[in-house]
């Protein structure tokens, strides 16, 4: 058992540190400092090696358009969308004077039921795809190109496949077939791109010929080259930063992907197996069609190329728009089947009937299979129906395959499940709060409860925990550092109580963070607001918090070391700064505005006769119109900053009026940058409140009493805010509306250590998130570990905690590696304000 905090005295020290009502001013110092021990003679759980792992589904164009290599969007015609010129299908078009048409008459089989019909009148002509968001064009590159065609009225020259550039069409690649006959056959040709070729995405694809008649097509796909070079395979840079996580499992399909909106939308897995040109595509759940080329036989191709295990979700009988099968039909004796048959497709003898169907497909040889989850948030069922369904499943395969750990998607009284799948979508705020989550539940603790996809914490009788999904909120695309460390800091304490979660995985895990353009079809490529693994056409990027849980899986260890860490709080407070106005979703404008010194003298008078350029700006634009200033837009929560950031005690006057929203308006003082600051919310909370709030590293929270309140639209009011200290208090003309005093002690950072240890090295892993504004000074102490080299290494990952990656700045935040000297069973260590350290101390050589 470790020896750390109680899960009271953590849960104290991280709340105090997210809401704090005290700021640190600009140039003064917080003397932080804090005592870490960690005990090598006292392990504790054994961290399972399947701790690491990965989620996805079809979400975020993460399949198509992301993981999955395919170039061409909308290679069978189907995508649901607008028409383009002459009827072409979305992300088609015509190239030259021919003619085309959608044609449904004499398919090449079943899965594609659809042609496109090319006329041709003597000069070129084609048929052009624009890809997902463009065609990536790279120098010395090889495409592999594959489509059905066949010839009529008269038609019989060969057909050219190029890749062209949108800037002066220029052909980067092209081969041709040979003549084209009168019946379907399937064409395979190789693109090769010069060395002088641009980098660029701004390309399409396309198949043209010369001549008269008509020519069809029929499913149309290209590839680049994939990872490892396997047909019908991945994106290798994707692939890389995979691989970089460490992964020991992946779970599929996972999430909404398993059930689809509708039963015909259901994930069946039978029509995604075998070559991807007979596989008829479905209707994903995130608003676009899935190929389903990225089917079961990919994704055992992912799971073995990273030398990683399939989680397997099975279907079980409800879809997302609340249709459900009961328990005993008909239907669901059909689904369990199926999932007998798909864990027989995984994991059976290459002689078994399904076994032989994977071996067929390049896989000859079991995949290792232990974990099976039954649905996907069947806590969304209302009906009550999947405590009978996953019964019904998991009896059958309990009997068949009586190795195998089920998993639960929801609570189930009829039947014990191995496990049960924990989602979490939390702020950071609360992420840090929850580094307890799963610690042993002492004598008299509440009883255990379920609430909006997750249980309250650890489970009792043997069952284990799989945390399916989870993700701090915060940054859109892809996640801020703020983000990255909340992350960091759940996932140790999921570490430090690996006896009871023995899985886990962030998602969603992929996103095409494209923006939308209307003018070719293309909405904006995610879906989701926070994702972990940002791409477009060409590049890709880790978020902070992909570097962040790299470093962790990196230097995951085999055994977690009992650690216990002291930390006090700084020592150095005070209560200034600058001044502000702000609106919520509202048009409100501001105007006469000082700031006094508690003995009259004027510290400041706004000047609003010029620009708002003077002005710090958070969350949107301001403008000064007619000697007001006010937001650019109503729409949004922005607030903007001025004065001097040495200001302790004044008074704020100014004039307010409300032209349009649903909220009133915001007076900001004590503000040290667009995160941390006090404000006073006036018509706040839809217009009924006057309340004080705290905003600490962009966390807000109200404090002091509530005053009734509604602000009238097109009425100026006349503001005053008497500062002292602590204390506020609001008047409305000369009324006082609101006094209240911010009165919590200063805070602690918000700092979570554990350690864990690498037996096969003799490595002690020292993991410490920072979260807070202050660097952190720690002694910290090894016990029970011999002598120590005096060299350790060290990797960081720190920055502005509003810090993103993205396309154009990959590493704007990444780890550094350092050397440590110095280093013995006690040393010292400063840890920097928003930062994951990650340090491997190895035990000397006796």
């Amino acid at each position: 058992m470790s020896t750390r905090p109680s899960p009271r005295l953590l849960h104290r020290r991280l709340l105090a540190s997210v809401i704090a009502c005290a700021f640190i001013a600009t140039g003064a110092r917080g003397q932080v400092t804090a005592t870490l021990d960690v005990d090598v003679s006292k392990p504790g759980p054994v961290i399972p090696d399947t701790f690491f792992g990965l989620m996805t589904e079809e979400i975020n164009y993460s399949y198509d358009g992301g993981l999955y290599a395919e170039l061409i969007q909308n290679r069978t015609f189907q995508d649901p969308g607008p028409r383009g010129a002459g009827g072409t299908p979305i992300h088609w078009s015509v190239v030259g004077p021919g003619k085309v048409t959608v044609d449904d008459a004499g398919p090449v089989n079943p899965a594609l039921p659809l042609s496109l019909r090319l006329e041709l009148t003597g000069a070129e002509a084609g048929v052009a795809n624009d890809g997902f968001w463009g065609i990536p064009v790279r120098p010395d590159t090889t495409y592999a190109v594959t489509f059905y065609a066949k010839a009529s009225d008269g038609f019989a020259p060969p057909i050219t496949a190029s890749i062209r550039t949108d800037a002066g069409d220029a052909i980067v690649a092209k081969a041709q077939t040979e003549q084209v006959t009168g019946a379907w056959r399937k064409y395979t040709l190789t693109l090769k791109t010069g060395r002088d070729a641009p980098a660029t995405a701004k390309a399409r694809f396309v198949l043209s010929a010369s001549g008269t008649g008509s020519v069809s097509f029929s499913y149309v796909s290209l590839f680049p080259p994939t990872y490892r070079g396997a047909p019908n395979g991945l994106r290798p840079d994707l692939m890389e930063l995979l691989a970089g996580l460490k992964p020991k499992f992946v779970r599929f399909p996972g999430g909404n992907y398993v059930e689809g909106n509708r039963f015909s939308d259901r994930y069946n897995w039978k029509q995604m197996i075998g070559p991807p040109d007979q596989r008829p595509g479905h209707m994903g759940c995130w608003g676009y069609r899935s190929s389903d080329g990225m089917g079961v036989p990919e994704f055992l191709l992912w799971c073995k190329q990273l030398d990683a295990e399939p989680v397997l979700g099975v279907f079980a009988g409800y879809v997302l728009n609340g249709d459900h099968f009961k328990a005993g039909t008909p239907e669901m004796a059909l689904y369990t089947r199926e999932a007998l048959e798909q864990i027989e497709y995984i994991a059976g003898p290459a002689d078994s009937e399904w076994g032989r169907r994977r071996a067929a497909e390049g896989f000859p040889e079991p995949f290792k299979l232990r974990y099976v989850e039954i649905g996907n948030e069947d806590w969304f069922d209302r009906s009550g129906s999947y405590d009978g369904r996953f019964a019904q499943m998991a009896k059958a395969i309990r009997e068949r395959y009586p190795h195998l750990q089920i998993i639960a998607s929801a609570p189930v009284k009829s039947f014990k499940p191995d496990l049960y799948d924990d989602h979490f979508y939390r702020s950071a705020r609360q992420f840090l709060q929850m580094t307890s989550h799963y610690d042993p539940r002492p004598a008299g603790a509440p009883q255990l409860t379920f609430h909006a996809g997750s249980w309250s914490g650890r489970q009792p009788d043997g069952v284990k925990t799989f945390v399916g999904e989870w993700a701090t909120q915060e940054g859109s695309p892809t996640p801020t550092l703020n983000a990255a460390l909340a992350d960091a800091a759940f996932l140790l304490g999921m570490e430090r109580n690996a006896d009871a979660v023995t899985m886990q995985a962030y998602a969603p895990l992929l996103a095409n963070v494209n923006p939308p353009d209307p003018a070719k079809g293309y909405p904006k490529g995610w879906q989701w607001h926070t994702n972990l693994i940002g791409y477009d056409a060409l590049r890709s990027f880790g978020s902070p918090s992909y570097h962040a849980q790299a470093m962790l899986a990196q230097n995951k260890g085999d055994v977690v070391l009992t650690t216990k860490l002291d930390v006090s709080p700084p020592g150095t407070v005070a209560r200034q700064g600058a001044i502000g106005v702000g609106a919520w979703r509202t048009l409100s404008e501001y105007t006469d505005i000082t700031v006094s010194a508690p003995a009259g003298q004027q510290l400041f008078a706004a000047d609003l006769s010029k620009d708002a350029s003077a002005w710090s700006v958070t969350g949107g634009d301001w403008k000064i119109q007619d000697g007001a200033i006010r937001p650019a837009a109503g729409d949004r929560e922005s607030w903007a900053i001025i004065g001097d950031p040495t200001w302790t005690d004044y008074t704020i006057r100014l004039r307010a009026r409300k032209l349009a929203g649903r909220e009133g308006f915001l007076v900001l003082w004590h503000a040290v940058d667009g995160d941390n600051y006090h404000w006073w919310n006036v018509g706040g909370w839809d217009n009924s409140l006057a309340r004080a709030e705290v905003s600490d590293g962009g966390d807000r929270h109200s404090y002091g009493p509530r005053a009734p309140f509604k602000v009238e639209v097109g009425r100026w009011y006349d503001v005053r805010v008497e500062v002292t200290g602590r204390r506020m208090r609001g008047f409305i003309d000369d009324k006082l509306v609101t006094d209240s005093a911010c009165d919590r002690a200063p805070a602690a950072p918000a700092v979570v250590a554990t350690a864990t240890l690498d037996k096969a090295t003799q490595t002690v892993i020292v993991k410490v998130v920072n979260a807070g504004r202050f660097p952190v000074d720690a002694a910290v102490n090894v016990r029970g570990a011999g002598r120590l080299d005096s060299t350790a290494r060290a990797v960081v990952l720190a920055g502005p905690p509003k810090a993103v990656n993205t396309v154009d700045e990959p590493r704007k935040v990444a780890p550094q590696e350092e050397v440590v000297q110095g280093v013995s069973t006690a040393f010292r260590r400063t840890f920097p304000p928003h930062s994951l350290t990650v340090l491997r101390i190895k035990q000397a050589q006796r």
